[in-house]
């Protein structure tokens, strides 16, 4: 039995070294943002690193959660108890395995060609402010989908939990993104801001031919989050898809600056919003005031969405291109706000004034729907080769570390 013990650790070391020695890797990268819709998951194949990374997509699925799932995370987002935190470490990290095992299957890809997984699981709680208990200070972010169940649930090596060590470290743990943008947006000729709109939107600012100690990152306010709740709270459904309702509604320019007076859209960087700013209880406060205002539910929808643009902007303006206009020409934009349109329209319009080009993801060869979860793949990579990966001017962390713990 005891040799049968040492066995069986001496073959997992030797697995996780020769991954570990590889330059050349197939991975596994998983996601599911703040909206909670599914498992966005993307088998590729990476080499090299840092600016100098080589990668290239095999496969690629969306693996939607069962409502129940989905209703249970935004619960559980909006307030759980510890039990259903703890159930949904290990219902999350299984729905994950099982997406990730199928993607793989559909790929004709074997299960043993695969060198690792990044997983970034499901966020249920993050808490950018410091809190203190005796004499220790810290911020917290919580995501369940353990690297340990989605593991045994595949048999292949599972690097996740990236935000804990950054938040260790004094960082925000977000936006989690940035090193990954530098690595395959930046230009040597123009800079960029790469502006991403899924639950909660943000920008990652690449000034030309960027050094990672000049890039820096925050969330700029809600992307589709408050939409999504306002449109299950009027309408019943999920989403405004297309961004249809909103087209046929008005902007209330005074609901929209009641709501603009949020602390968060104002606040310095470094920065980082979820769901306790902008989650149910933002969103049912914006209907009232509304409604008590005498607006229609379009022009509610209207306004809140219009609130997504109106808070990208203005971040531009104050913290972004005040002192540096002259060095950003292009806005790069990926995320599911992608597909509304009433966001595009208004955002392309938005930017122009600035002098800003938009392009989307796709222009540039980026599937945005599986960015982030290219992403996780490319964190972990990073981390298999220790290579700090996190982006100290995004975070607020006090050093560049190593995000990711590796479960065999």
């Amino acid at each position: 039995m005891v040799n049968g013990l040492v066995e069986s650790r001496l073959n997992l070391a030797m697995r996780l070294s020769e991954v570990m020695s590889r330059d050349s890797r197939i991975a596994v990268g998983a996601m599911s943002g703040t909206s909670a819709d599914g498992v966005d998951v993307v088998v590729v194949r990476l080499e090299g690193h840092g600016r100098n990374i080589k990668w290239k997509i095999l496969a690629s699925r969306v693996v939607p959660y069962p409502l129940e799932l989905k209703k249970r995370i935004l619960m559980c987002s909006e307030g759980g108890r510890v039990k259903d935190v703890c159930l949904l470490n290990y219902v999350v990290g299984i729905s994950f395995a099982r997406a990730i095992l199928r993607t793989i299957d559909e790929s004709g890809i074997r299960v043993s060609e695969v060198d690792f997984i990044g997983s970034h699981g499901q966020t249920v709680y993050h808490m950018p402010e410091y809190i203190k208990i005796g004499d220790i200070a810290t911020r917290c972010s919580l995501q369940v989908g353990s690297p340990a169940v989605i593991a045994e649930h595949t048999g292949l090596i599972t690097v996740g939990d990236f935000r804990c060590r950054d938040v260790a470290a004094g960082g925000h743990g977000a936006p989690i993104i940035a090193y990954v943008d530098w690595a395959l947006l930046t230009s040597s000729e123009v800079g960029r801001l790469v502006q991403n709109i899924g639950g909660i939107a943000n920008v990652t600012v690449l000034p030309p031919n960027a050094t990672l100690s000049e890039v820096y990152a925050f969330d700029t306010g809600p992307g589709n989050m408050v939409i999504d709740e306002v449109m299950r709270i009027l309408y019943g459904v999920e989403c405004d898809v297309d961004g249809e309702t909103a087209r046929r509604g008005n902007v209330s320019n005074s609901l929209l600056r009641e709501l603009m007076n949020h602390w968060f859209i104002k606040a310095k960087p470094p920065k980082t919003a979820g769901r306790r700013e902008f989650g149910r209880r933002f969103a049912e406060y914006a209907i009232r005031k509304g409604l008590k205002m005498g607006i229609s539910k379009e022009d509610i929808v209207a306004t809140v969405t219009a609130l997504t643009v109106e808070s990208i902007v203005y971040n531009y303006d104050r913290f972004v291109l005040r002192s540096h206009s002259h060095r950003y020409r292009e806005v790069i934009v990926g995320g599911g706000g992608t597909k509304n349109r009433f966001i595009m329209e208004r955002l392309r319009d938005e930017l122009r004034k600035r002098g800003l080009r938009l392009l989307t993801h796709e222009d540039l060869g980026i599937d945005s729907k599986f960015k982030e979860s290219l992403g996780m793949a490319i964190l972990a990579h990073e981390a298999l080769s220790g290579i700090p990966n996190n982006v100290p001017k995004a975070t607020g962390a006090k050093k560049a570390v190593v995000m990711g713990l590796i479960a065999l």
